[in-house]
């Protein structure tokens, strides 16, 4: 009888509730993983929204809104929490750009896998830390802190408030800027390392020019980047959590420019 008694207020009030969150669990890290069934991610938004519903202020909207006015309104909801979504993700994008500069330093661009978070082909080092990025953000609770800032942007940002300014549109350039920096920074090790390799085999080619140096050199660069790659394992580790906690500190900042205040 609970449901059947349910105003038309609170009803508007869920479905942009749904639409917000259902925009950032489809593009955000984990929860937007292709590898999820579509039933188990309509599940959940439709559990946390349901539980955002007590939570969450109504909506200010006029009783006599019309119906170009509702899409007004869930176009931003859906909007924002797409922006919110593909924000968390950028540290996974870095991640997985530094896994395919690694991987065509080392020579395996050749061999590409499917990503189904994407549906694109992308290298098989890409994929791996890809992967190792999403073992470690779960290690570091960092999911606890996606769902935070999910209702955290209910309370700074309330439903149908979204407003696009100069500043929020410079942080979002900004943080799209940022992939390629973290790419950098989580496969500076192995860059490096097989930089130096390079280097060396061409020392070698020109002081031993008898020697088929490129027979020699293929595995001697897979040798060496897997090397790399093994021993900055902790380094990765501990620059990924900062990497998520600094992204936290940006999609804070990011939802308050949104809101409009900045």
């Amino acid at each position: 009888m609970a449901l059947l008694e349910i105003s038309t207020i609170q009803f508007e009030k869920f479905l942009f509730i749904l639409l917000r969150v259902g925009g950032i669990m489809t593009v955000a890290p984990l929860f937007g993983h292709g590898n999820i069934p579509k039933s188990v991610k309509l599940g959940f938004i439709g559990i946390v929204s349901l539980i955002l519903v007590p939570v969450i202020p109504a909506p200010e909207i006029d009783s006599n809104i019309g119906l170009g006015e509702i899409f007004a309104v869930a176009a931003k909801e859906v909007s924002l929490g797409l922006i919110i979504g593909f924000i968390s993700k950028i540290v996974f994008l870095g991640v997985q750009m530094a896994g395919h500069m690694i991987g065509f330093q080392m020579g395996f661009m050749v061999a590409q896998v499917i990503d189904p978070s994407s549906g694109q082909q992308v290298s098989i080092l890409g994929q791996f830390k890809f992967i190792l990025a999403i073992l470690i953000f779960l290690a570091i609770d960092g999911h606890h802190l996606l769902i935070n800032a999910v209702v955290g942007s209910f309370n700074v940002v309330p439903i149908g408030d979204m407003v696009i300014s100069e500043r929020s549109a410079e942080l979002m350039v900004r943080a799209c800027v940022d992939i390629f920096l973290i790419a950098v920074k989580i496969g500076s090790p192995v860059i490096v390392t097989l930089f130096l390799t390079d280097v060396a085999l061409g020392i070698i080619a020109r002081t031993v020019p008898q020697m088929n140096i490129f027979i020699v050199g293929f595995p001697i660069k897979i040798s060496a980047g897997f090397l790399a790659l093994a021993v900055s394992f902790p380094f990765i580790s501990y620059l990924f959590s900062r990497l998520v906690h600094s992204m936290d500190r940006s999609l804070n900042m990011l939802i308050v420019a949104l809101s409009g205040r900045m």
